[in-house]
């Protein structure tokens, strides 16, 4: 991707003109390493002979130093064509863990021999416009997790290569964009590079991720310059919807009656009214997610005969488990596993929920002015998820001694926690998992609870090498 520096205003370019220029630049690219390798080779020759035409004759030390020296090139030859696809899956995961990864020369050159032609394939068929807005400020991986939050890109590694190895990661413009899910990832970057329309100035820029629940959503918001919005008034909403919101928006009919729409406000970034009230906010956020790619999934799982709002559950305790979302499917097959009975137990000992239910008798506690200094989903004051002691109405949320799913969600999960719920990989019959703390964010997987006692000594105890298991396929959702 060869994306132009600008200099004071620049004209609009086409986007058929750049995109042509990213595939000639990314075609090139092998031949160039292989012409630099070959560069360095020759010259790197030419002064070991130089230096050896320098020394006395007689010495027979010279032959050795250049055996030696050509043997050290032939391993730089191999590291730098061999290795990268060999260990591509590897420098895709760290990328994953951290992005800026890929501004590395070699990182970027294995994950690209891992790519395919996922920078050429469509996200979907839906020529639908979608109009996409980037906030003044917004960073390159809020806008990546956007796009794939709302189906417009399906591979965040993917995508994040593109810009970097492109030009464009930090020459995304603010404004808003107009996209469909049948251009490639390559015409996504070429337009957001190109100057969006502008916000006007008069909206609120509203940046929800995955992952937030009820009380932080209405932390978030106070902090934020309305002029005529209650915080109290959102949550009273939020928490006890009434009879007129179900009726409006009919597809919370998967929310059972007498239950919050935690899990259903979704995420993204929204150019909000500065004048707008609290009702006005909840219908925005149900709007959004009745438009999002998770509403797609939930009816489809309905026509499926599926129980969406388990489901809904299930990904949201995901959400905060899973650190890549290619381990997602991963997670949800073991909590799955444990809940169809490969535990006797059917007991989830899933430390979130416990994590939800602390955070939500010290939020009672306090007055929701006070939420946004208040630290989410830490272990702090719990001596122990086992012996926590929950208040009656939490008590399904101490999932190390309450069977089955709590009774709601404790967030709201995003789509590649949804999709992994709705279709966890089982197959491997994984019934536990642990983080390696290895600076990757992955998780080593066990069939059985010696397996998981060997992993967690040899990750977290300095043990011995764990009985190695087969490794399951990690699909992407």
């Amino acid at each position: 991707m060869s994306f132009q520096p600008r200099r004071g205003t620049v004209p609009r370019r086409d986007p058929a003109e750049v995109e042509a220029q990213l595939r000639s630049r990314d075609r090139n690219r092998s031949a160039a390493t292989r012409e630099r390798v070959a560069a360095t080779i020759e010259r790197s020759v030419a002064a070991q002979q130089a230096r050896a035409a320098s020394r006395p004759k007689g010495r027979g030390s010279w032959r050795k130093r250049i055996i030696v020296g050509t043997l050290l090139i032939t391993l730089i030859v191999v590291g730098v064509v061999v290795l990268p696809p060999l260990s591509g899956n590897v420098f895709r995961t760290l990328a994953d863990a951290n992005p800026d990864l890929i501004r590395i020369g070699p990182i970027a050159d294995a994950v690209g021999a891992t790519i395919g032609d996922r920078t050429d394939t469509p996200a979907g068929t839906d020529p639908s416009v979608v109009e996409f807005t980037i906030a003044p400020g917004a960073s390159a991986t809020d806008v990546t997790n956007e796009l794939v939050a709302r189906g417009l890109v399906t591979d965040r590694v993917a995508f994040t290569w593109l810009l970097v190895t492109g030009g464009g990661i930090n020459r995304l413009e603010a404004g808003v964009h107009e996209l469909t899910r049948t251009m490639t990832p390559y015409e996504v970057a070429s337009a957001l590079v190109l100057p969006g329309t502008p916000l006007g100035g008069t909206g609120v820029a509203v940046l929800l991720r995955e992952g937030l629940r009820i009380e932080q959503v209405a932390a978030y918001l106070q902090t934020l310059p309305f002029t005529n919005f209650d915080p109290d008034e959102f949550y009273a909403l939020a928490t006890n919807p009434p009879d007129s919101l179900r009726q409006e928006f009919t597809w919370l009919s998967v929310v059972p009656a007498g239950r919050s729409l935690e899990g259903f406000l979704g995420s993204g970034l929204f150019d909000v009214d500065p004048t707008i009230d609290a009702q006005g906010m909840i219908e925005l956020l149900l709007r959004a997610f009745q438009d999002s790619p998770s509403y797609a999934l939930i009816t489809q799982a309905q026509a499926d005969g599926k129980d969406v709002y388990a489901a809904v559950i299930l990904a949201s305790i995901v959400d905060h488990e899973a650190s890549l979302h290619e381990e997602m499917p991963l997670i949800a097959g073991v909590y799955q596993n444990r809940l169809d009975g490969l535990l006797p137990t059917r007991l989830l000992n899933a430390d979130p929920t416990i994590i939800y239910a602390k955070d939500t008798m010290l939020l009672r506690d306090q007055h929701i002015s006070q939420w946004p200094d208040y630290e989410f989903w830490t272990l702090q004051d719990i001596n122990g998820v086992g012996s926590f002691q929950p208040t009656d109405d939490l008590a399904s949320f101490q999932t190390y001694h309450s069977r089955g799913l709590p009774d709601w969600p404790i967030c709201s999960p995003g789509y590649d926690a949804l999709a992994a719920a709705l279709n966890p990989d089982t197959e491997e019959g994984y019934l536990y998992f642990v983080a390696k703390g290895d600076g990757t964010r992955t998780h080593a997987f066990a069939r059985t609870y010696a397996e998981h006692q060997a992993n967690i000594r040899y990750y977290w105890g300095g043990g011995a090498t764990p009985e190695p298991t087969p490794t399951a396929g990690v699909p992407t959702p």
